[in-house]
């Protein structure tokens, strides 16, 4: 924390001063009150002056005794004063031409009184500095004596005597503080701008942020100029205050800015809906029809600590031509295919299960690391992918896809990491890029990643571990910098198992994880998925015979949302407008047939019959109710049980589903499939519904 001092020729003014200086710099500054009397003796080392940063003087006088004893890089600050906000405006109700004596103890804050008064808009008083044999009092009567607090001598005869009461420091150099001090900030300035708003200060203050004086506004200025932003700046009612030549070469030069106001200014629509506001913001781009020029614009108040009037600095620089580079860069990029076309809004679907999977992938998108998607074939693994990518920091870049199964082993490592020329018989003159380099600052997506071969996979585990690659037929290593997004419909814990991936590549690439259910999980979302498809085909009005619609709704969809869409478009297109059984797919009208076949009698089966105690009679039912909303596996079977009350452990809850399985009443499938509910399965729970 830095030292002031505060040096006063009397002790009643050391303390008025330090009270308001605490009130503004209270906690930020140290401050070090002196009284200095006025009979030429120099600081006494008690002081402290030799120790302080800041030396502020209330005379001016007082400041070749100073300077003898402080330290070479301390600054020297004279205070200036003014007076209480409502005392000022009781002396301006005083009648015009109003004679007015300014006493005070010390001539030099007489002198200072009388130009603060009349800088502050006290101009209805003729005002003069009192001091003995004062030639411009000589046979004048005067109407007014203005005094501060108490006032040694007062001439007589004086009819009124106006006290200003306390004075106050002024705002200018409360700033030369807080600069000088290097210690202003936000909440400075709104203690500063409290502190102004009770005080007296000069009409011609637009803000206590921006110095009119000429040294500053000379400046000011010349920095403006060395910037090639246009630059303007301008307060709430719109009067302008300064600007560059930049500016006025972005109106086209012929406009006389010192005699125009803001609203006068040739703006396009899109610009002035934004000007004219208290709305702030940064690097808007904004594209005027007039002259297809591209701006980059910027729009902040710079005097946020102020509450009584705004400042607001303007800033325009053209970037017609990094746009246009930009444009081209993308067209090039558009061309060779690496463009992520789809977001989060194209994935369709409203029911839990889909929801919380899409909610889930926009929060990962959002954590740049490498993501595993697992799902069915035709679950639209790649539409998330590509959804991914364009709601993440990486979307202004390269998305390059690659489906590791369609391209042959021998060539699927110089497509993924590039090769050097001469590399091999047939190698391309110059080399060739890989999908890596191309992703530079982007997103590769790597499909059936399963199918990769073990020293695919130890290379892959070296881009993700030390974010480079190395050319086929290469001898150096090249850095990248890219988010790997991979998928699969395979179970790699078992590939592992098997060893036929890699353990540090699987736990290298199941960080963040995303399970994309399949179509007969989310069944709620086939209506959706329908009327989306017949709009991408122009055929939204189709209609449907209500048993292909009930057919399609319960249809197993093997090859989920992939083989939906296959078998819409087909339709949609045969059909014309109305679709019936007859405009289904071959392969999907066998089953529909199959379906809609007159039953055959079959001798009617009895439930299966388990030797079961009471409790497991109730677990048993439960379990298989659970089974016929949809198929489970054990964990969640567990949960279901505990949640309806009937907690059993998970050893039990084995040999149940064992007895189960033996009986045909569960089918138990692989990897994520779980239990699902057989014919015989509903006819037990019938028959245990039934049971007393």
């Amino acid at each position: 924390m830095k030292t002031m001092l505060l040096v006063t020729k009397r002790k009643s003014v050391q303390e008025m001063y330090q009270a308001e200086l605490e009130k503004v710099f209270g906690g930020r500054l140290r401050i070090l009150p002196c009284v200095h009397p006025d009979d030429g003796m120099d600081f006494s080392s008690e002081s402290g002056i030799a120790q302080a940063d800041i030396v502020l003087i209330t005379n001016p006088y007082s400041f070749p005794w100073a300077r003898r004893q402080m330290r070479p890089d301390a600054q020297i600050i004279n205070l200036n004063f003014s007076f209480a906000r409502e005392k000022l405006e009781a002396l301006k109700r005083f009648p015009v031409g109003t004679e007015a004596l300014a006493c005070f103890n010390f001539y030099s804050s007489a002198h200072q009184a009388v130009y603060a008064l009349y800088e502050a808009g006290v101009t209805n008083l003729n005002l003069y500095v009192h001091y003995p044999g004062n030639p411009n009092l000589k046979g004048k009567h005067v109407d007014l004596a203005i005094i501060s607090g108490v006032t040694d001598d007062i001439p007589p005869d004086i009819p009124q005597i106006f006290d200003m009461g306390p004075r106050k420091i002024s705002l200018t150099t409360l700033l030369d503080i807080a600069v000088k001090a290097n210690i202003l900030d936000d909440e400075l300035q709104r203690s500063i701008a409290r502190y102004s708003e009770a005080i007296a200060t000069p009409d011609s203050y637009l803000s206590y942020f921006y110095d009119i004086s000429s040294a500053t506004a000379l400046q000011l200025k010349a920095i403006m100029e060395c910037i090639d932003y246009g630059i303007l700046i301008y307060d709430q009612q719109g009067d302008i205050i300064s600007f560059n030549q930049s500016f006025t070469g972005f109106l086209g030069g012929s406009v006389d800015l010192y005699n125009t106001g803001l609203r006068d200014l040739p703006w396009e629509s899109e610009l002035s809906q934004v000007l004219f506001t208290g709305e702030e913001f940064r690097n808007r781009l904004f594209t005027l029809r007039g002259s297809g020029r591209s701006v980059s614009v910027s729009k902040e108040r710079i005097n946020k600590g102020d509450p009584r009037k705004s400042l607001y600095i303007l800033l325009i620089k053209d970037v017609t031509e990094i746009t246009a580079l930009e444009a081209s860069l993308r067209r090039q990029i558009a061309k060779r295919g690496h463009v992520a076309r789809y977001t989060f809004s194209d994935i369709k679907g409203s029911s839990p299960a889909y929801l919380r999977c899409i909610r889930k992938a926009e929060r990962i998108a959002q954590i740049d690391k490498p993501t595993l998607i697992i799902g069915e074939s035709g679950t639209g693994k790649e539409l998330f992918a590509q959804s991914i990518h364009n709601a993440s920091a990486r979307s202004r870049f390269p998305f390059v896809a690659m489906n590791c199964a369609a391209i042959p082993a021998s060539l699927l490592e110089s497509e993924l990491f590039g090769y050097d020329e001469g590399a091999f018989t047939g190698a391309r003159r110059g080399g060739k890029e890989g999908l890596f380099q191309l992703a530079q600052k982007g997103s590769i997506f790597l499909d059936e990643i399963g199918e990769l071969s073990l020293p695919t996979q130890a290379k892959l585990l070296r881009v993700l571990e030390e974010k480079e690659v190395m050319k086929v037929g290469s001898g150096t290593v090249t850095g990248v910098d890219v988010r790997i997004l991979a998928a699969t419909n395979r179970d790699l814990e078992a590939l592992v198992e098997k060893g036929e991936f890699r353990l540090d590549l699987y736990y290298r690439l199941n960080t963040l994880i995303i399970n994309v259910p399949p179509l007969r999980e989310h069944r709620s979302d086939i209506p959706v998925l329908i009327r989306e498809f017949l709009r991408q085909e122009r055929l939204p009005d189709c209609q449907f015979d209500p048993d292909v619609w009930d057919f399609l709704l319960h249809y197993e969809w093997k090859g989920n949302i992939r083989e939906l869409r296959n078998c819409v478009e087909y339709m949609a297109n045969i059909a014309g407008g109305h679709v019936t059984s007859e405009h289904l797919p071959d392969y999907i009208l066998q089953r529909y047939a199959a379906a809609h076949a007159a039953p055959t009698p079959q001798p009617v089966r009895q439930a299966p019959e388990l030797e079961l105690s009471p409790g497991d009679r109730d677990a048993a039912c439960l379990i298989l109710r659970l089974l016929r909303r949809h198929p489970a596996g054990r964990r969640a079977i567990l949960d279901g049980l505990e949640a309806e009350g009937l907690p059993i452990t998970e050893y039990h809850l084995r040999s149940l589903l064992g007895q189960l399985e033996e009986q045909g009443c569960i089918a138990v499938g692989r990897g994520r499939s779980g239990c699902s509910l057989t014919r015989d399965g509903e006819r037990l729970l019938a028959a245990l519904q039934k049971a007393p």
